[in-house]
């Protein structure tokens, strides 16, 4: 092909690109397709597939098999991660946008103190890797041209077309990237172009590795076995460590961090972008395969065309021409892409952290004496807009220079992929800086600046320097034998560490120097006063910030207009002048540049000379020419520091308040375009995704409302609407509609207040409140008065019913009155029955001379007191139940462990009395609170034996659809009709005659009732008088997957009681016994030593001390003996000297918390009143574990 041609297309194509990015900047794509602003971000980010990509990766996956894919596997890992992935994208793009940063150095300077030299000190690592990166991009055209033409490169620069292509590059990047000095301003014509660009490369990579699969079946090859056969090899050793690099650089490359933060118009562009990105690549990285694959069948890896050419070399051998030279337009579009992008970074990070800096201070020396105003020292700065813009051009012609110099010089057998991955290492020294500013408040611009440097240094020895010693620019003796002929200090095998190829060593030991220098000296030293004023912004972007104390007032002299003079001599007059206005209008006040500033103002200059040169040079501009006001340095320094602060949370105030309201607030400019909105709004409509946006006409959301039924079309300005119910009416009529919202438009622009409501559709009812702006504009609130509205009607009907209701409440009062004076009746009668019987007993024992009769009358004392302690357990529990204090504690079990367990409990009771239970069991997962459901079944069980004189007891379990029936069914005397509505009444019982000790209490069913409600099971009961009755109570079926065997402590029941014989292994015994009380300590006397125990007592705590002497086995002790300490403090302060005692706790107060506390100690706990059973179980489990332990 002739090379004529082939530079009259590339002539082509750039004249295109200017086309293009000319159309970007004159149209207004984002605001009129707002969806295409994702789709050309996306596709802006793929400026990160650079002639690398097109041709490098191809020459690595024939070489190397895997060893290509990490350039892709990082970006994806990146955007497809959540916490150091695309949320810190964002995260980035949030802060970058609230500090106006325009580059990674300015980002890193601003973060760390607005520090100028950290900010330098980036730029010129940025600058240096670059150099080599953009030397590739135009060593790839060189080749391209090469193969294409078939004319070696000439020796001559003036003959060397890469030359004119870095020209051009360069003039395209100074025409659209340098048209503003605010650096902050979006540039939609440079990323169309690039956008543009990422399309064209795309395409012609599938183009040819869709013209390879053919080619290569032509041949009997399968493309999907031959790529197959490729990655077959085994990743190189620095696989793992180049998806790292790749990683880092989608943020840490200059060019990638200002396409990524910096034009990023809506962060939520990022995660959105993230599918249309990694698509990108994914196809990209599966197109490289049978490219290689193709081209090794073809060529070989030493054949006529290196591996990096195999893109252009395919169709060229094929004779495909026209698609030889799509892949070249392909190539030519990945590395000017990349060109211009860098370029400008590049450009912004040299004129606001290198040159101007310089500048402004050589400036401020000459007018820094005291006798120069603010008025002098401003005009000091002259035309400053237009050397911005200078110095950014200036330094794109040196940077394409450079690059290309370095292009010509390098060696000739350099892979592309191997500088590329180089330049990579060197940025990647950013991320520690970059990763600590954003989640670590303790790191210091100290530590940051030392670990940069350090890592940057390992990155120029291990890798730069042997790379430039290769192509003959320096010396490379000392590469062969290391430094000073120290093999130690061999640049690829620092400290002897070997078995890493040169990429991975050199990234091993720059990151963890770097990474290590910043922990150490950020230790050694912290951040100072300054790094911790800007630190909050990054660590917490979105959080609110406290207003912090006033500053120092300003000179009352400092008019807003000296800063708008300030700003216009950096950013240009009529630049300064439009974004002050804009300033005032955001603020809803008129621009007065008359008016005395304050922080605010100064803030806002600050950020916005901060887009033009930089953070640090925005401060230093700022201090030099307010010392000129009269303010003392200090004193500027602190507005400023404090003025940041205010303003964001003035901001993050209303913004937060917006998001958070139940009204819905819409707001229109003076030109009836929407400016701002909250998601109520957009939730009380039902606007589609996508149809509210800034700028959006008012009278489309209007007519999009009447149209879909939402407002009505007949609206009063006042009142309410005149169709109440739009569901129901017709609907409205094209003319009507637009009669309506012409109408609604001119009452907006009339500036007229109004308060109306309407009904929604789905029965909301709506109240609108419209308020005009100062200066024009409207803004509208809509409240949804629903529940206001049903509140009133249903106090309109209870206004209308109030007697019947009154009265219906005095029967309820008296009904309930008269059902609690039954209950207090039935109390006193069931309390003082069994204790009048246990007076009577006690008196006859204490008359008798018979032992006999003793020892009768002993068990009629003890059956009248339990009778009355059941009593009042029982009231205890009904009072539970009926405060709410008993809380069910719901869980999933089988219920077959508990029904045994019930079976068991009661079989010897049943035996006793003659009478067998039996039990039909299943093992089904149910969802109840197994301690109550246990008490319900009790009290059945305790009901069907007392009642049942003979025959027989079922305990069954019943599936019924998803619900379990519980049943007890007895053989007893049945129960009428008449009784069976009254069971569940408290103390209610049905009489009939007992030969055995069977009377109840009448509250085991009321309690049974309660629980039932409480855990929402339904009770059944049936009875037949002569055949007998059954209860149940249905409990919901539960899967078994994470069942549990209910293992609660039962409640106490009235239940009847078997007398037991207590064992012999109590017999020697010794027990301590601590009671304030003396009636306690004689009860404890009395009844001990009967069953063969040594009893211990002590009144006081002192006593019980003293008595430790004796070695007592067990300690039993009242909770509160009203002595210095508590039942558990005492018990605590014996077990010092017995630390292996047994001890439990006797108390009235059967609280949760003092339960919790005793097991806590490993105390058990025995209520009040004492059950002699209870006590006599518990001496018995201690003594026989001691027996357990004893030797034989």
């Amino acid at each position: 092909m002739m090379s004529g041609w082939v530079v009259l297309i590339s002539l082509l194509y750039a004249a295109m690109l200017f086309a293009v990015a000319w159309v970007g900047d004159r149209t207004s794509i984002y605001r009129k397709t707002p969806w295409l602003r994702t789709v050309l971000y996306s596709l802006a980010l793929a400026v990160y597939c650079t002639s690398w990509t097109f041709y490098g990766a191809v020459g690595t996956a024939a070489r190397y098999g895997l060893g290509y894919l990490p350039i892709y596997l990082g970006p994806l890992l990146l955007m497809l991660l959540m916490l150091l992935g695309w949320r810190m994208l964002q995260r980035l793009a949030v802060v970058a946008r609230a500090q106006s940063t325009v580059s990674i150095a300015d980002f890193i300077g601003s973060r760390f103190g607005r520090s100028q030299r950290l900010a330098a000190w980036v730029s010129l690592i940025a600058l240096v890797a670059a150099v080599p990166y953009l030397a590739l991009q135009y060593k790839a055209v060189a080749i391209s041209l090469e193969i294409l033409t078939g004319t070696a490169t000439s020796a001559h620069a003036i003959h060397d077309p890469a030359l004119y292509v870095a020209a051009i590059m360069a003039l395209f990047a100074i025409l659209f990237g340098t048209r503003q000095v605010d650096a902050t301003e979006h540039r939609p014509g440079l990323m169309l172009a690039v956008a543009f660009e990422s399309v064209i490369k795309l395409l012609a990579l599938v183009a040819v590795g869709l013209f390879a699969m053919h080619w290569l079946g032509q041949q009997g090859v399968n493309w999907v076995q031959a790529s197959a056969t490729l990655i077959q090899q085994a990743p190189p050793v620095g696989f793992a460590g180049q998806t790292v690099l790749a990683f880092v650089a989608m943020v840490c490359l200059p060019r990638q961090f200002h396409v990524a933060i910096v034009e990023c118009v809506d962060v939520a562009d990022i995660p959105r972008s993230r599918w249309w990105f990694g698509g990108y690549l994914v196809v990209v990285s599966a197109m490289v395969l049978p490219i290689a694959a193709a081209g090794l069948a073809l060529f070989g890896l030493q054949g006529q065309f290196v591996p990096d050419s195999f893109v252009l070399a395919l169709p060229l051998s094929q004779n495909q021409q026209w698609l030889a030279l799509l892949a070249y337009i392909g190539g030519f579009s990945a590395a000017t892409g990349m060109v211009i992008v860098v370029s400008v970074a590049l450009s912004n990070m040299v004129s606001n952290d290198l040159v101007m800096p310089l500048l402004l201070r050589r400036t401020a020396l000459r007018h820094d004496a005291p006798g120069h105003s603010m008025g002098s020292r401003i005009d000091s700065l002259g035309n400053m807009a237009s050397t911005v813009l200078w110095v950014r051009r200036v330094a794109i012609v040196l940077l394409a220079l450079l690059a290309y110099s370095y292009s010509r010089n390098m060696e000739s057998s350099t892979e592309l992929a191997a500088l590329g991955l180089m330049s990579f290492v060197a940025v990647a020294q950013f991320a520690p800086a970059l990763l600590a500013g954003l989640y670590w408040r303790g790191v210091s611009r100290k530590g940051v600046e030392a670990g940069l440097l350090a890592g940057f240094a390992i990155w120029a020895y291990t890798l730069l320097l042997p790379e430039l010693a290769a192509a003959g620019i320096i010396g490379g003796d000392w590469v062969q034998r290391g430094l000073f002929g120290q093999a130690w200090l061999h640049p690829h095998a620092l400290l002897g560490l070997q078995g890493m190829d040169r990429l991975s060593h050199g990234t091993f030991w720059s990151l963890l120097v770097n990474v290590m220098t910043v922990l150490l000296v950020s230790i050694v030293r912290p951040p100072g006063l300054s790094e911790q004023l800007q630190a909050d912004a990054f660590l917490n972007p979105s959080a609110q910030r406290h207003a912090t104390p006033h500053a120092p007032p300003l000179p009352s002299h400092l008019r807003v207009g000296d800063l708008e003079a300030l700003a216009g001599r950096i950013i240009g007059e009529r630049t300064a002048r439009k974004a002050f206005v804009a300033q005032a209008q955001s603020e809803q006040q008129p621009f007065r540049p008359d008016a005395r500033a304050n922080g605010s103002w100064m803030h806002f200059t600050e950020l916005l000379l901060a887009g033009a040169v930089g953070a640090a040079s925005a401060r230093l501009v700022l201090t030099r020419a307010l010392q000129g006001s009269g303010m003392e340095l200090s004193a500027v320094m602190e507005v400023l520091d404090k003025a940041g602060p205010e303003l964001r949370f003035n901001r993050e105030i209303l913004l937060a308040t917006l998001e958070n309201m139940d009204q819905a607030v819409s707001v229109v400019d003076a030109d009836m375009r929407l400016v701002a909105w909250n998601p109520r709004y957009q939730q009380l409509f039902q606007y589609p995704a996508g149809m509210l946006y800034v700028g959006r006409a008012v009278e489309e959301l209007i007519r999009y409302n009447l149209e879909s039924g939402h407002i009505s079309p007949h609206m009063a300005p006042t009142g309410t609407d005149t169709d109440a119910n739009p569901a129901n009416a017709n609907p409205p009529q094209p003319a009507d509609v637009q009669q309506e919202v012409t109408k609604r438009i001119a009452f907006m622009k009339a500036g007229s207040a109004y308060v109306y409501e309407r009904s929604l559709p789905d029965g909301q009812v709506i109240q609108l409140r419209g308020h005009p702006l100062p200066g024009g504009g409207y803004v509208t609130s809509y409240s949804d008065i629903t529940a206001f509205r049903r509140a009133e009607q249903e106090l309109r009907d209870i206004n209308e019913t109030l007697e019947q209701r009154v009265a219906e409440r005095t029967a309820e009062a008296e009904l309930a009155h008269e059902s609690r004076t039954r209950f207090l009746t039935a109390i006193s009668h069931d309390v003082l029955q069994p204790v009048h019987a246990a007076r009577l007993f006690a008196s006859a024992l204490c008359e008798s001379q018979h032992p006999a009769e003793m020892q009768h009358l002993a068990a009629r004392v003890d059956a009248a007191l339990r009778s009355a302690e059941e009593l009042l357990d029982g009231i205890l529990d009904i009072s539970r139940l009926n405060t709410g204090v008993l809380k069910p504690q719901i869980s999933t079990f089988d219920i077959a462990p508990l029904l045994a367990q019930l079976h068991q409990q009661y079989t010897p009771m049943a035996e006793k009395r003659g009478l067998v239970i039996r039990l039909h069991n299943h093992s089904v997962g149910v969802r109840s609170d197994p301690t109550l459901l246990r008490r319900v079944l009790q009290n059945f069980l305790a009901n069907a034996l007392r009642y049942t004189r003979r025959g027989r007891i079922v305990l069954a379990a019943r599936p019924r659809g998803n619900q379990l029936l519980l049943q007890v069914w007895d053989t007893g005397s049945g129960i009428p009709p008449d009784h069976l509505r009254q069971i569940y009444d408290e103390f209610h019982r049905y009489e009939q005659d007992f030969d055995w000790d069977g009377r109840g209490l009448g509250l085991g069913l009321s309690i049974c009732q309660r629980i039932a409600l409480l855990l929402e099971h339904p009770l059944v009961a049936h009875s037949r008088v002569g055949h007998g009755s059954v209860f149940a109570i249905s409990v919901p079926i539960a899967a078994l997957a994470c069942a549990t065997t209910p293992d609660s402590p039962e409640l106490p029941v009235a239940m009847p009681t078997a007398p037991s014989s207590g064992p012999s292994v109590l017999q020697g015994l010794r027990v301590l016994c601590l009671d304030n009380d003396p009636d306690i300590l004689a009860g404890m006397q009395a009844l001990l030593p009967r069953w063969g125990v040594e009893l211990l007592c002590a009144s006081t705590v002192d006593g019980a001390l003293q008595s430790m002497a004796r070695q007592p086995t067990v300690v039993l002790t009242d909770y509160h003996l009203h002595d210095r300490l508590s039942g558990l403090q005492a018990l605590q302060l014996l077990r010092q000297q017995h630390p292996h005692i047994a001890t439990a706790l006797l108390t009235a107060d059967g609280s949760d918390s003092l339960r919790e506390e005793a097991q806590a100690q490993g105390c058990k706990v025995l209520t009040k009143p004492l059950k002699p059973a209870s006590l006599r179980a518990f001496l018995t489990s201690v003594a026989t574990a001691q027996t357990r332990i004893m030797p034989p």
